[in-house]
Order: C-alpha cells, then structure tokens, then sequence
C-alpha cells in the first residue's frame, strides 16, 4: 500500500494510474475507520483498479482556531494513524491519501454551484452531520486532485450523498456514484466509532433502533408522517433511548414530506446512555 500525503504527490499518481488506462475509486472518510468503511473498500476493489481511501479531518477543527486543529492532529498521529494504516494494509487498499487540511483549503476557488439543498440541511435539521459549503469545497478538490472515475458512498451518510450528487451533477464531473447499503453487526447494529463507547446496557438498547425501523418498512401501509414519527419515539424511548430527530424525506432530494407518495428515508439521530450522534436510517419504497 502507498501512503501519499502531499498533494502534488497524489495528484501526479492519480496521472499515472490515468495515462495506463486504469480507473481510480475514492473512499473520502473523516478517519477513525471501522468495518464499515472497509466495507466500501470491497465494494470498490469490485470496480475500479486502484482504491484510494482519504482521511480529511472534519471540516469543525478545521473551521476553530489552528491551535485546535494542530491540537486535534496531535492526537490522531499519537493514537490512531498507525492503527488506521495497518487496517488499510489489511483491507488491500492500494492508497491512503492524508493531506494537510490547511494545505487542502489553502487558495480554493469559491464554489459556483447553487445547491438549495444545504440552506435546508444546515438551518432546518441541526442534529445531522455537518454539510456545508467548506464540506462542499473540500470534496471538489479532492475530486480535482484525485480524479476518481468512481465514488463509493455508504448509505449512512444519505445526507452527504445527496450533497455529493448535486455537486457532481451541476459541476459536470465525469464520476459515478456507488452507494454501498448499511453495514450492520450480527445484531442488526450499524457500524459507527462511536459504538465502542455504549455500556453493555445501551448498546442492547440500541439493537431496538435498527428493529423498529425495520419494523416500519414492513407495515402494510402508512399512516401520517407525524404518526410515524410518534411511533420511533415511543420504541426508542420504550428501551431507554433519547430521540434527538427523525427526519422522513424524499430519498432522492432530501425534500421534507407531508404525506408518502414517493420513495423515502427515515434518518434517525438517537442517544443512549452517555453516547450521542448514534444515526441510522432505511429507505422504502411506498406500497
């Protein structure tokens, strides 16, 4: 496996894989990997020749003062660089890109791109993952940099992927979009880095979230919205669990719904013990 943290150095593979013809795969991640980022590198060893996997640290400490940020890679490069490679090496990845965030956001052009979208995500749903235009800005330039022919999205961050159709579509960038389902736990739980930190407790708890949206997909027919909604809250709250949002959207615009008339997804932002920003989702298909 190769580890390129230049710029200039991944810019001058990404030609190299180009000039013999060979395709290029990105796996964008914010670190701290787990089987569910591998699991999008398996499905891009099945298209694509060369995997490039990147670990761009959140656009947050990027966006606080450098302090913080320099503060935050200090931790990453004692504590878990060394861990992320080796599982890298393990999983076939052919590169890890870890460019400087500062040298990633240094002299980027403004975005000319009118996504209505963000103004939605940021002001009318606060509990979902940050998406905004320094995340926009971001992943065009690594798009630009790494000039992948494919990008292997996972459904978990069906937000983002949204964002990332937009961006690839109005900018008219030649990459496909592979969505990879949810990767879940013998249990049903969705892989996240923040479920080591549950107690034994929460996380049985928390096996409850998966089970009664699955529960919902399988209904006959569905009632409101709002009663939908009720229901999640009632099972969540039932197995001691704290409900931040549900957001139940078009699949494709992440357009709020009044009624189920198209496909949609139930995005849920749920709490359990001291553990917070634990998502799910699953999208359905209407009978």
């Amino acid at each position: 496996m190769k580890i390129i943290e230049s710029i200039k150095e991944m810019r001058e593979y990404s030609r190299q894989v180009k000039q013999i013809g060979k395709t290029i795969g990105l796996i964008d991640t914010e670190g701290d990997l787990h089987d569910g980022h591998m699991s999008l590198v398996k499905v891009a060893k099945e298209n694509v020749d060369a995997v490039v996997l990147s670990i761009c640290h959140t656009v947050d400490y990027f966006d606080s003062s450098i302090e913080k940020y320099e503060a935050q890679l200090k931790v990453y490069e004692q504590d878990f660089k060394e861990k992320e490679i080796e599982i890298c090496k393990l999983n076939n990845v052919d590169v890890l890109f870890l460019p400087p965030m500062n040298d990633l956001y240094l002299d980027i052009p403004p975005l000319n791109v009118s996504i209505p979208v963000i103004d939605q995500l940021i002001i009318d749903r606060p509990y979902f993952p940050p998406v905004n235009m320094k995340f926009m800005l971001g992943a065009k330039e690594l798009y630009n940099i790494i000039l992948p022919d494919v990008s292997i999205l996972g459904q978990k961050d069906v937000h983002q992927i949204v964002v990332l159709k937009y961006l690839i579509k109005q900018s008219s960038l030649p990459i496909k979009v592979i969505i990879a389902p949810i990767v879940r736990d013998s249990n049903g739980v969705a892989f996240s880095s923040h479920n080591r930190d549950l107690t034994k407790d929460d996380y049985n708890n928390l096996i409850s979230l998966n089970e009664t949206l699955q529960e919902v997909s399988a209904w006959p027919a569905y009632p409101s919205i709002q009663r939908i909604k009720m229901y999640i809250n009632e099972c969540i709250t039932r197995n001691n669990g704290t409900v931040n949002c549900i957001d139940i959207c078009c699949a494709e615009t992440l357009e709020e719904l009044n009624s189920i008339d198209r496909k949609f997804v139930i995005v849920v932002n749920v709490r359990f013990g001291d553990v917070d920003e634990l998502y799910d989702n699953i999208i359905i298909e209407p009978r």
